[in-house]
């Protein structure tokens, strides 16, 4: 015996599965625009306490006009949440510091060079501190910050990757750097810089930062030391005879120096 089933579909179920198809569709749409990422940099400016802040942006390329202006409206319908984004493309994240970030921010630009832009400050510091003297303090990078970076036992910088750390003002690098990296001089910076593909078994950075040694002036000390010593009230005595000599004989003196002058300079006559 057969069975027989009727499905009842009233005009407003018709209408709510129609509009959902639709909504699939447009929402799905959004993913099929074309461009590709061509580079994706990293910047982490270190401050002197081991802070640091990062901006990450992602180079894209478009085949053409119709597909930036494509993505150029999409953007705006995606807005400044990050999540967002990233359910639109995976790749566009956060990628150091994982949850210790604050004061996200998200832009698009448009024009000769096309990029996502985030930027961010970690809560946590970048930078550890170790050994500390009266004249320097050592710090080392917290590996763990570049965890997104960590596969299967190895850290792997792939291609189209950049990532660049300046360092304080006036930091030294110590040791050798992990995996291999170019260093160059940006102001009284130093920045050091992966460019993918890099992979090691480790990510060490080490530098050391000199401190400011600010002259300490104690006047008490001064004050007891000419009112309150021999030494300092000899000195005394010889500052008010001299102030008195130059005083009384300042006459004498411009003259001589005038003198000395006139005789001591060349006039030429035509």
């Amino acid at each position: 015996m057969g069975s027989n089933y009727i499905i009842d579909m009233s005009g407003s179920k018709v209408r709510f599965i129609a509009i959902a198809i639709f909504a699939f569709f447009l929402i799905n749409s959004a993913y099929a625009l074309s461009y590709t990422v061509t580079l994706h940099s990293i910047n982490m400016q270190v401050d002197t306490e081991g802070k640091a802040s990062v901006i990450e942006k992602f180079f894209m390329i478009f085949p053409n006009d119709t597909e930036k202006i494509s993505f150029r409206d999409q953007s705006k319908t995606l807005g400044l949440d990050i999540s967002t984004w990233t359910n639109f493309d995976s790749r566009f994240k956060t990628s150091i510091g994982q949850n210790n970030i604050t004061n996200t921010k998200i832009i698009y630009n448009e024009g000769e060079a096309n990029y996502l832009e985030i930027s961010y400050d970690l809560t946590d510091s970048l930078m550890a501190k170790g050994k500390e003297t009266n004249m320097v303090t050592e710090y080392s990078i917290k590996a763990t910050f570049l965890n997104d970076f960590y596969q299967s036992g190895i850290w792997v910088i792939p291609d189209g990757t950049s990532i660049s750390i300046e360092l304080p003002p006036g930091a030294e690098t110590k040791d050798q750097i992990e995996p291999q990296a170019a260093i160059i001089n940006a102001g009284a910076r130093k920045v050091i810089t992966w460019q993918g593909y890099k992979s090691s078994n480790k990510i060490t950075l080490d530098y050391i930062l000199w401190k400011k040694i600010t002259p300490v002036v104690d006047l008490n000390s001064i004050v007891s030391f000419l009112f309150k010593t021999t030494e300092g009230l000899a000195l005394i005595a010889a500052i008010i005879v001299l102030l008195f000599v130059t005083i009384i004989f300042r006459k004498k003196i411009f003259a001589k120096l005038e003198e000395f002058v006139e005789n001591n300079s060349i006039i030429e006559e035509e």
